[in-house]
């Protein structure tokens, strides 16, 4: 949670509500992957491709 923290100073002004939800969805996607012995940056790329291309990302 210490990087999470150090983005959290580094970001006060982020710009409104919407966008400080948005930052806390991909900060808890991030540190779930951590968590779970996951690569955060591989598991990104895999759900932004299946979005991407119109994919069931739970399908291999």
């Amino acid at each position: 949670m210490k990087p999470v923290k150090l983005l959290l100073k580094n970001c006060m002004n982020i710009g409104s509500e919407d966008a400080a939800g948005n930052s806390a969805f991909i900060f808890s996607l991030i540190e779930s992957c951590k968590l779970n012995d996951i690569d955060p940056q591989d598991y990104l790329k895999h759900l932004f491709e299946c979005i991407l291309h119109g994919k069931d990302c739970d399908k291999k």
